[in-house]
């Protein structure tokens, strides 16, 4: 395969590296995890070293020597609230006006507010792929409710059975937290995706940072185009206070970590 080949299917893999990523966080989602502890790194881990900085975004790199794939880390500011940039998330039917060859994603399991499972597939341009993931997402909510988390990784779901498997991206633990400041959200994003098939890894680790940059450049400005109600934006705000008293009634488990 020579060098231009390897190029342009490379990037067509890492677009589905960010579409799963930011897919998976636009869930607000039971199945076995699909993970175990040696896959997963935290936010605050000594390892992750800075990569780049530009255009408001800080990208980091770090180290699972378990997995050959690289996490990576993001840290961004986006004007706004959490209710602004948590709507943007889950709107199904806008996600491709800001995530490349986006093409599916069907709930599977919605047992509450803060807690979805979701098949999710990403359509490839020949000769690449398409990519598929079943993924479950749990959100968090601090106390002081300046924080929200949104944590997603792969699961095994028989209700996933009746869709096809394709090639199956691997989605370790990744996290999105959001940080209240003022009248911006401070973003930490956490991406740790596997998206398989024949594309060597140090290629996939190669460009994965410039797919992450992308995406998440295109979340901000989707966001900055307000197009939601003051009706729809004071919902979300009512679910994101409402995360205190469930948790206490006990129907929210243990934060991913």
């Amino acid at each position: 395969m020579g060098r231009t080949r390897l190029h342009t299917e490379a990037n067509r893999v890492l677009a589905a590296v960010g579409v799963l990523a930011l897919a998976c966080f636009a869930a607000t989602l039971e199945a076995e995890p699909a993970t175990t502890p040696r896959d997963r790194i935290t936010v605050d881990d000594p390892s992750w070293h800075l990569e780049s900085s530009a255009d408001g975004i800080a990208l980091y790199s770090g180290s699972v020597p378990e997995v050959r794939v690289v996490p990576v880390k993001a840290v961004m500011t986006i004007p706004g609230t959490i209710a602004d940039v948590a709507l943007v998330l889950e709107d199904i039917p806008r996600r491709g006006d800001w995530i490349s060859n986006f093409d599916q994603s069907v709930l599977l399991e919605r047992p509450n507010d803060y807690d979805q499972t979701e098949y999710l597939r990403v359509d490839l341009p020949w000769p690449a792929s398409d990519r598929t993931a079943v993924v479950r997402v749990r959100v968090t909510v601090s106390d002081d409710l300046r924080r929200a988390t949104i944590a997603g990784e792969s699961v095994n779901s028989p209700l996933a059975d009746r869709f096809p498997k394709l090639v199956r991206a691997q989605v370790h633990t990744s996290t999105f937290q959001m940080t209240q400041v003022g009248d911006r959200v401070e973003v930490v994003a956490l991406v740790f995706i596997d998206p398989s098939g024949s594309v060597p890894k140090w290629i996939v680790n190669f460009f994965t940072r410039r797919g992450a940059r992308t995406t998440l450049t295109s979340l901000r400005r989707q966001v900055a185009r307000r197009l939601y109600t003051a009706s729809q934006v004071s919902a979300m705000r009512r679910r994101i206070e409402g995360y205190r008293a469930f948790h206490e009634q006990g129907a929210v488990g243990q934060p991913a970590p």
